[in-house]
């Protein structure tokens, strides 16, 4: 019963590591404004309720997958969460070469990655995640190249 306990618990790790990414973003407008042009209009206020309600987000999808006892229903928001950190780190990594300057939240998007494939691997050694629901994440991977167009 502690390892299966262990195993749900290991999941808030996500949304905490998410909102402390989102914090690095903090400031990320001037950082776009300065690398790129015909950004869409926006301010630091509208920039940082946007930070703001992805952590809630990112909170309320772990606390709905924590108290689910439906394994089909954990598992989508658990994968859904990865898929989106995964997808992040690979926009991160991209943007940083392509701009060659460091983005903001490049080192925190790889920090999630990390801890997210561990938190991950707890799950599917536990029997808590349904594996064959990762095919999902497949859908990721217009987003990726969606990131490399840019």
């Amino acid at each position: 019963m502690n390892n299966i306990i262990y195993g749900i618990n290991v999941i808030w790790a996500i949304p905490i590591i998410l909102f402390i990414h989102e914090i690095e973003e903090w400031n990320i407008l001037s950082w776009y404004k300065a690398h790129f042009v015909n950004l869409p209009k926006s301010t630091n206020t509208s920039v940082r309720i946007h930070i703001i309600v992805f952590g809630i987000i990112e909170f309320l999808l772990t606390i709905i997958a924590y108290h689910s006892h439906n394994i089909i229903i954990f598992s989508i928001l658990i994968i859904f969460l990865f898929g989106f950190i995964f997808t992040n780190t690979i926009q991160h990594i991209l943007i940083t070469f392509i701009s060659k300057s460091y983005m903001p939240g490049l080192i925190t998007a790889i920090i999630a990655t990390t801890i997210n494939i561990y938190a991950n691997i707890i799950l599917i050694k536990k029997n808590l995640i349904f594996s064959p629901i990762y095919f999902i994440m497949v859908l990721c991977i217009p987003s990726i190249i969606q990131t490399i167009k840019l």
